[in-house]
């Protein structure tokens, strides 16, 4: 799994546009705002970066494309033609930070930057009784939040949680700390500087998981 910001991971490809596919360049087109569309083209930049990294091949070599199982449009879960078997997700927040992995999936991958508060309204749709609590009794209430929330989120990408289902996820296991695991699924903290993320993936894929900044 890789985590950088997005200006790094752009400076290192020459034209970062051309390597993307047209329907990301349209999506990314159809983003009003600069920074969130270098953060978006970044994000997809680095995906491609780390599949090339368990492939063995150049990061322009890789294409990776969105398919809907609902609908035409090019969205919904990201594939490597080159490689059919090959999972890989990403995420970018505010602030410019981007996140990817690639390995044996399915994997999701989610990341946020810390805030300056939290919503208490969306604290008490999205946690269970337990983690409420827990959240509240923290020192940075915010940034436990974020813990759990990006848990979910990576859930949700595998297909284990929907947001209508994030409550009834009791991820406090022992009221301590968040759990490590959650049906079938490893989930892997990554934590740098302002940045909370976690990716999710089956056990034995977490084994073999690194984490690494660009």
């Amino acid at each position: 799994m890789l985590t950088s910001r997005s200006a790094a991971v752009l400076a290192r490809v020459r034209d970062p546009l051309a390597a993307l596919t047209p329907a990301e360049r349209r999506r990314a087109a159809a983003i009003p705002d600069r920074d969130d569309r270098d953060t978006f083209t970044a994000a997809h930049l680095l995906a491609r970066i780390a599949a090339a990294e368990v492939l063995g091949a150049a990061p322009e070599d890789v294409t990776i494309r969105q398919e809907c199982e609902y609908c035409p449009a090019e969205h919904g879960r990201p594939s490597v033609p080159l490689a059919p078997d090959l999972a890989v997700g990403w995420s970018h927040t505010r602030g410019g930070w981007v996140a990817a992995a690639a390995g044996a999936g399915p994997l999701g991958v989610d990341v946020e930057t810390t805030p300056t508060r939290h919503s208490t309204a969306l604290a008490r749709r999205a946690l269970a009784p337990a983690e409420y609590r827990w959240m509240r009794e923290a020192p940075d209430p915010g940034t436990a939040f974020l813990d759990l929330w990006v848990r979910k989120e990576a859930l949700i990408k595998v297909g284990r949680l929907s947001l209508g289902t994030l409550a009834r996820a009791d991820l406090i296991g022992n009221g301590l700390e968040p759990m490590e695991s959650w049906s079938g699924f490893r989930l892997v903290p990554v934590r740098r500087g302002p940045l909370v993320g976690a990716c999710a993936l089956p056990g034995p894929a977490a084994d073999r998981l690194t984490v690494r900044h660009l």
